[in-house]
């Protein structure tokens, strides 16, 4: 079967073309973008199977008349571009997989899902990290318990290309990664910027015998721990999903997305005090990020280093709070230790895309119309598809870890 792989020599489309074509039903992929040379030297790293296609993807009828023929299009690209390819897609009767994120643009593409129907095509939207692998998570927790109140999800991820250093690796030299800190600049400023325009949500707690709702930022979250247990954390922001990593259909209440930061505990909770002073109106996020880096820069050696009882959390989990027989419950599901650094962080983008392509192409996802992930996979069974794609999977071969505790 045949590929067209949108952005396919991009940092998530390259790893995801290399997986595809060692897969036998894959017989050729097209790598495709403004860029002929970057598309070539790929197509040569790759292989055989491996073609360059010069593309502007936003452009319907080039697109349209060079995926013909071809049994499926993949988007790496970006979300901008995605409406085209899926229109695209339904002319030439080809399926459709993507990485996008976002609540506005997952409403978008599925304005199309009459016209996929229609076209006999399958077009599943949203399969990265987040929110596909989150949102399989989600499901995966609510099935846990009988009534399911509200869902949490917890997350330290930081992107944007910032090198994420995990707790121990912030020890070896505390004024070396000031240089780090600067790094995550653009990606802190956007967060406070999203702190600023956005209300902050509340979390479900079951305290004293009943559920209360509780502001995570001022309250804290019990974030579970994967050598057990809880810790109390504290979010420097609580909104509504940024990227759609819960499904909203799976809860009495709507679900609550709460904002860590990978960094020491004590510089996480400084970024956190610069948060609250956006949400609280007495600063710009621009004065609030200034404060932050001159106060680090002043005594890098405080700030830069993690203290003896410092205990990490995994960046990403999902609580679900409800009941199970009768009885309050919490259940607690996080990505696997194992895959907290940077490489693998964006290698989980490109994994869950190839296992949602193959099973497009096997013919076992025979729903037709635009979906996300949630809607098209069972949780378990993917994550073990994700596994094993994983060239270093965890020791036990477990995407996530999970705990189940009684309230009551």
């Amino acid at each position: 079967m045949k590929v067209f792989m949108l952005g396919g020599y991009g940092a998530v489309g390259l790893p995801s073309a290399k997986l595809l074509v060692e897969s036998d039903l894959v017989s050729e992929i097209a790598l495709a973008g403004r860029s002929v040379e970057r598309a070539q030297q790929a197509a040569a790293e790759i292989g055989d199977k491996a073609k360059a296609v010069q593309v502007d993807g936003a452009d319907e009828k080039q697109l349209a008349s060079l995926v013909a023929g071809y049994d499926i299009i993949v988007n790496t690209a970006s979300n901008q571009i995605a409406l085209p390819a899926l229109h695209a897609a339904v002319r030439a009767g080809a399926h459709y997989c993507d990485v996008g994120w976002g609540q506005d643009f997952i409403a978008q593409m599925q304005e199309l899902a009459a016209e996929a129907r229609d076209a006999g095509i399958t077009a599943i939207i949203c399969t990265g990290i987040s929110p596909c692998i989150t949102n399989l998570m989600g499901v995966h927790a609510a099935n846990q318990l009988d009534v399911t109140e509200q869902l949490q999800g917890g997350r330290a991820w930081v992107f944007q290309g910032a090198r994420s250093l995990t707790p121990q690796e912030w020890l070896e030299n505390p004024s070396d990664n000031l240089a780090v800190l600067h790094e995550f600049k653009d990606f802190l400023e956007w967060m406070l910027q999203v702190a600023q325009e956005t209300e902050s949500r509340a979390a479900r707690a079951y305290q004293s015998g009943r559920w209360v709702d509780v502001d995570p930022q001022a309250s804290g979250m019990q974030a579970p721990l994967p050598q057990g247990g809880t810790i109390s954390a504290y979010p420097y922001g609580s909104y509504d999903p940024l990227f759609d990593s819960l499904p909203q259909d799976l809860a009495r209440a709507r679900p609550v997305e709460v904002w860590f930061t990978p960094f020491p505990s004590q510089l996480h909770d400084l970024f956190r005090e610069q948060a609250l002073r956006v949400i609280a109106g007495d600063v710009d996020p621009a004065t609030a990020l200034s404060s932050f880096y001159e106060t680090v820069e002043n005594d890098p050696d405080r700030w830069l280093t993690v203290t003896d009882d410092f205990v990490a959390f995994s960046p990403d989990w999902v609580t679900a709070v409800g009941r199970k027989e009768g009885r309050a419950a919490r259940y607690n599901c996080w990505l696997a230790p194992e895959l907290w650094n940077e490489q693998s962080a964006w290698f989980l983008t490109s994994v869950p895309l190839v296992v949602a392509v193959l099973s497009i192409l096997r013919g076992e996802t025979r729903e037709r119309g635009v979906m996300t992930a949630e809607k098209a996979f069972e949780p378990l069974s993917f994550f073990d598809e994700v596994i094993a794609l994983l060239p270093e999977p965890p020791p036990d071969e477990k995407l996530i870890g999970e705990s189940f505790e009684w309230l009551e």
